[in-house]
């Protein structure tokens, strides 16, 4: 009888050995930094054991399998392994009664140590196939995983539950990087917008490949912004694009996305390598600000939450899963630049990483941005600022929800009780942006927008004052007949009548 798994200790050289394959030797995978950088991490959330599946049948790679590597002529292997690990140190006798006796004791302690899996593929490079593992701590709340779903897998006839993203490695024959950060954005979005698809890398190549491209579809040597724009509406989604210039803040816009759930892809220039694709999976949120700016200095520039965010967590295919990236100044184009795992060959610099876009997939109805409220936040910013009422220490802190978490979240918040229970018995839109408006971390004035209206119609559709004070003084002053002209020519008609009221 064939070996049907083996149990090992956690070890780099464990690792690396099961992980390798005959056209990847253990030597090879000790260089492989997506392995390197795979040890690292699960040596970080806690590995202690793990049990390698053989002859394990992977969907994604299957698909690529008959897509590519059945029509070689080299004799490539349709079944990979799979390796999962554990936090717990076990022996044969305790991992043989964990699959074959009822639940238990025992079941459930090494249920709650598990910490995920790892695909290996039997390819010479991009062996590092469809990976879902732990994240990290949240370190006191700290971090943020946002862009996470629940998983599900059965070893031998246990089921056991993850929650994580899916990754894996470039294989530049069918996914290169944007494929599969792609994959990736579409394994959370399917299960945010019931109806809407995660298809394959293959499919993926294939559809982005329906706009016309400068090369064949498959090999695939990396798909453009208009193909990866296809791809997402091909899923019935569709492609929030925002390009990375002086005067738009794009930590904030990224974060205020994110918040909801929804991927990010961010495309960044690589110091000396070009274009590169990766999706942004959360943030790490400081309780102070650790950046001055994240916009050029202009009129409609405001203090928001990003000058919070010291890195995101990014699956990037060519580093590995929850990789970090930091928020760094800028002396470029742009106020803000990236440092991640990226390294000079030769002599072991770390690159630089500029931002180029974001392209974040939405559902259909929710077609106001956040470029769009941000617009009327600088024009608020602005009058209060005229009325001596916007102190230095501010920060706006505007994010997309869904209005049953939005009345979840209010109930365990300190939400003005009169507006808590008129937010809680009304009809709400399904999107709506919530900007809060914080002095020196406190919150003064929330406003609501309908995310399924127009720019044009003005959308903010609530406000919500947490000190009273603050607000007779507010709106007092913008009775004031010389001010309510000027207020009524920056803010327009309607934003004025909807502030007095």
């Amino acid at each position: 009888m064939a070996e049907t798994y083996s149990l090992e200790q956690f070890t780099k050289e464990n690792l690396f050995k099961s992980l390798s394959n005959k056209y990847c030797d253990e030597e090879e995978m000790a260089r492989n930094d997506r392995a390197i950088f795979l040890f690292g991490y699960l040596t970080a959330i806690g590995a202690k054991t793990f049990v390698v599946e053989y002859d394990y049948t992977d969907g994604d790679y299957l698909e690529d399998f008959t897509s590519y590597y059945a029509r070689c002529f080299k004799d490539y292997r349709r079944r990979c392994k799979r390796l999962h690990f554990f936090g717990k140190d076990f022996d044969e006798a305790r991992f043989k009664a964990f699959i074959t006796k009822p639940p238990d004791e025992l079941f459930d302690e090494l249920s709650e140590s598990y910490l995920g899996f790892v695909v290996a593929r039997p390819l010479p490079s991009a062996v590092v196939g469809r990976t879902i593992l732990k994240t990290y701590p949240s370190d006191s709340s700290r971090r943020q995983y946002t862009v996470i779903r629940s998983y599900d897998a059965n070893l031998f006839g246990v089921p056991l539950t993850i929650e994580s993203l899916a990754f894996q490695e470039q294989d530049t024959v069918l996914a290169a990087c944007a494929t599969v950060a792609l994959w990736s954005a579409f394994q959370k979005t399917s299960s945010l917008f019931i109806g809407t698809p995660s298809p394959r890398p293959a499919e993926i190549t294939r559809i982005a490949n329906g706009v016309t491209a400068a090369s064949r579809a498959i090999p695939s040597h990396g798909l453009d912004v208009r193909q990866m724009v296809h791809a997402i509406r091909s899923m019935r989604l569709e492609p929030e694009l925002i390009w990375a210039r002086p005067e738009v803040p794009l930590v904030s816009a990224a974060y205020g996305y994110l918040q909801m759930g929804l991927p990010v892809i961010l495309g960044i220039q690589i110091e000396g390598r070009g274009l590169h694709a990766l999706t942004l999976t959360g943030y790490s949120l400081k309780k102070t600000q650790v950046n001055q700016q994240e916009v050029a200095s202009g009129e409609s520039s405001i203090r928001m939450v990003g000058l919070r965010i010291d890195e995101f967590y990014a699956h990037d295919d060519q580093i590995g899963p929850f990789a970090r990236i930091k928020v760094k100044p800028s002396a470029q184009t742009y106020p803000v630049e990236f440092e991640g795992e990226w390294k000079d060959e030769q002599t072991g610099k770390i690159l630089r990483l500029y931002p180029d876009f974001l392209l974040v997939p939405v559902y259909n109805k929710i077609r106001v941005t956040f470029i769009d409220v941000a617009r009327y936040l600088a024009l608020l910013k602005g009058l209060l600022s005229v009325m001596s009422l916007m102190p230095d220490e501010y920060e706006w802190d505007l994010r997309l929800t869904m209005t049953n978490n939005l009345k979840s979240k209010i109930k365990e918040e300190n939400f003005p009780p009169n507006d808590l229970e008129r937010i809680l018995l009304s009809q709400q839109p399904r999107f709506i942006w919530r900007a809060t408006l914080r002095f020196y971390g406190k919150p003064f004035l929330e406003l609501f927008t309908d995310a399924t209206d127009m720019e044009r119609s003005f959308p903010i559709c609530e406000q919500v004052w947490y000190d009273n004070e603050f607000k007779e003084t507010f709106k007092a002053r913008l009775k004031d007949p010389h001010l309510a002209t000027m207020a009524i020519e920056g803010l327009g008609k309607r934003f004025y009548d909807f502030l007095i009221k």
